[in-house]
């Protein structure tokens, strides 16, 4: 529905009363403003009005403020408009206000318990400070600024944080889809066909993710109609094929001014046309990386479809330069990939030296003396060729620090496997105190630093920090937590552990020793935090029974002590995917906290550790193997097992994965009040006080 917007006095006199009356029913939003405020404001065009076209009103925005920054002081929409983008497109119409006049920001003022700050940050509207409220209320106020150039106050930091926010995992593996004129490439043994088979065994080793949309399998079975068994036709069956539950037929005709402006629907091989946009339609609406394709009319929009869609259109031959390299890459299906214990040889040496390492990391790698920590070595070998080195020094509580060091190969198939499995066990080390860790990779390892990035590493001048916590956080060691943070990085947090409503509609503001400020969502914090969380009143937590061949497979061989390399060809991965039956499957939140009991009739009954989930979804299994393809995914036998009549399974993902210091025991848990369930064979629910109780028996704190 279209709005108009009322601006001057004589268009929205009439609808004051109406703001008044508003305003005095939302005061824990807005305040308190006299009556004659709203006049005030009125007169001097301050005031705007949404309308819908039957002049009824529908939403308000009151602002002020004196050059150079604008103030808004309250925003409305009214229930039955809401969802309609009326609160944005009166804030759309302030900032061309603003820009118009020459301001260089605008400012609000939010508290930090109330919903609208989302509305407020999905707006581009980031704190930059925070402030303590009235002493009626007691609140904190998140001061929320948007900047309107370069020439403003904020100097950047209006600018919007994007942190971990992801609709599914939040590891993902590049995809690519796949025209169906690369695998007739291979069968038909056209100029170039190498280079198709090279590119699905990167696939196949997991170098990115390999997929086909419907109109692959429709194209096929159009031009199979005279063949009683199509040979690719068969083989389509094998990829993983993207689904999408939107209409593509607009987005799909929106592509064709772009891709075929000159060509009319009635030429000869329009229905190939219609094909390609079909292909790339799925893709966009998919979300994937891109289209591989050899289509030249696909190619040419390339950047056009990339900067308007964010999806990339590639051929054969941008993503391998040569076929001579085709030996490189061995046989996907028989590779030895390995981790192991390192020892410092001049292989090694000569690897790091690559990467024009710095000397604070090259002097590590001197063998350990007395009065020195002693440095681990490990290295990641493809068929014998290394490819990856991680090394670290072990914690030292008297400077509450560590040093380590990621170096690899990423053209390597297997380099996210790789940055996986080594994070994985940085994030794993035990110290029993809290501490820094400096971690330095090498220039060009784009891939390690988007997974830093989202593993709650901050960004340092040369390296990346980690502020690895031995705390459960909660109001009494708070305090505590906040001088270690201090201490470790020169942030600054709130004095108080903030509210739940706080950390659901605000997050937690991090300050640095410039002033800086940046916002974390309660899921990012404890990104930042873990694999430690924190425990407020409202915490609860998920048991959730997993047989032992499962257990080892997820988190590590659970039939002993854990530890960080069970066995060295293990992948340790920093986020793994449990597939269940859909049963229950409201348990599982984005955030919760589940603890994992290892179960079976000849097996340890003992729960093991905490996780925290970082997506869940009831998806088919199709969905699960393309989104979920760094994570782990079963074969396509054993999740057809695990799915519903509808062929449906629940996935849930997790990360942080945190080992008890003492197991406890199922019959322990059972006196303890902490399991219902007589066998606990399903997923059950546990409280706040349980979980602390839980934490009291697995943990030395």
């Amino acid at each position: 529905m279209e709005y108009a917007i009322l601006k001057k006095y004589d268009e929205v006199a009439g609808y004051v009363s109406q703001v008044s009356a508003i305003a005095d029913k939302n005061k824990g939003a807005f305040g308190f403003l006299s009556a004659s405020a709203y006049e005030q404001m009125a007169s001097k065009g301050q005031l705007w009005i949404a309308i819908n076209g039957a002049g009824e009103l529908k939403g308000y925005l009151i602002f002020g403020g004196t050059m150079p920054t604008l103030k808004v002081f309250q925003v409305y929409a009214c229930k039955t408009a809401r969802g309609h983008g009326v609160g944005r497109r009166l804030i759309d119409t302030l900032k061309e206000f603003a820009r118009e006049k020459n301001y260089h920001s605008i400012v609000a003022r939010v508290a930090s318990d109330l919903p609208a700050n989302s509305f407020w940050g999905r707006n581009g509207f980031s704190i930059y400070r925070q402030v303590k409220g009235g002493e009626t209320t007691k609140r904190i106020i998140n001061v929320r600024g948007y900047s309107l150039g370069d020439n403003d106050l904020f100097g950047g930091l209006g600018k919007e944080y994007v942190g971990v926010q992801p609709i599914g995992p939040v590891l993902e593996r590049p995809i690519y889809a796949l025209d169906l004129n690369l695998l007739l490439d291979i069968f038909k043994a056209r100029p170039g066909y190498r280079k198709v088979v090279k590119i699905m065994q990167i696939g196949f080793q997991g170098g990115f993710s390999i997929c086909i949309t419907p109109e692959f399998k429709r194209e096929l079975e159009r031009q199979s109609a005279n063949f009683s068994d199509d040979p690719v036709l068969r083989l389509a069956e094998v990829f993983p094929e993207l689904k999408t539950d939107f209409d593509i037929t607009d987005i799909a005709e929106s592509l064709r001014g772009i891709v075929f402006p000159s060509r009319t629907s009635a030429r000869k091989s329009a229905r190939n046309d219609e094909s390609d946009l079909k292909h790339l339609a799925y893709c966009i609406l998919a979300g994937i990386g891109g289209f591989i394709t050899r289509e030249k009319a696909l190619l040419r929009v390339c950047n056009e479809i990339k900067d308007k869609h964010g999806v990339a259109i590639l051929s054969p031959d941008e993503i391998v330069l040569d076929d001579g390299e085709l030996s490189d890459i061995s046989s996907p299906l028989n590779s030895d990939f390995s981790f192991a214990v390192s020892s410092i040889t001049d292989e090694l040496k000569g690897f790091i030296s690559d990467f024009s390492a710095p000397e604070a990391i090259t002097k590590m790698l001197v063998p350990a003396s007395p009065i020195k920590a002693a440095t681990s070595v490990y290295e990641a070998r493809l068929d014998g060729r290394l490819f990856g080195v991680y090394f670290s020094q072990r914690p030292i509580k008297s400077t509450s620090s560590a040093v380590a060091a990621l170096y690899i190969d990423e053209s390597c198939p297997q380099s996210i496997a790789a940055i996986d499995h080594f994070l994985e066990m940085a994030l794993r080390c035990r110290s029993g105190f809290s501490y820094r860790l400096d971690l330095y990779i090498g220039k060009g390892q784009d891939l390690t630093e988007e997974t830093l990035l989202r593993k709650g590493f901050f960004k340092s001048s040369d390296h990346f920090v980690k502020i690895i916590n031995d705390l459960f956080l909660d109001g009494k060691n708070w305090g505590r937590f906040a001088n270690n943070i201090k201490s470790f990085c020169g942030f600054s947090v709130p004095e108080k552990l903030p509210s739940k409503k706080e950390l659901q509609n605000t997050g937690i503001c991090l300050t640095d020793s410039d002033g800086k400020v940046e916002t974390f969502s309660w899921f990012d914090f404890e990104t930042v935090i873990g694999p430690r969380f924190i425990l407020n009143s409202d915490r609860d937590c998920v048991l959730v029974p997993i047989r032992e061949n499962f257990a080892n497979g997820l988190i590590g061989n659970v039939k002993n002590q854990l530890s960080l390399l069970s066995s060295h060809d293990k992948i340790l991965l920093l986020e793994k995917a449990y597939f269940r039956s859909p049963v229950k499957a409201s348990l599982f939140k984005k955030g919760g906290v589940i603890a994992f009991y290892v179960s079976g009739a000849k097996s340890i009954q003992e729960l093991i550790g905490f996780a925290r989930v970082t997506y869940s979804d009831v998806v088919n299994i199709d969905e699960a193997t393309v989104k979920l393809d760094r994570q782990g995914v079963l074969s396509r036998h054993e999740l057809a097992e695990i799915s519903d009549g509808s062929g449906r399974i629940h996935v849930f993902t997790f990360d942080n994965f945190l080992e008890f210091d003492r197991r406890v025991a199922f019959l322990r848990a059972k006196e303890l009040g902490l399991i219902s369930n007589a066998n606990l064979v399903s997923p059950e629910k546990i409280d706040v006080e349980k979980l602390k109780i839980l934490i009291g028996q697995a943990f030395n704190d």
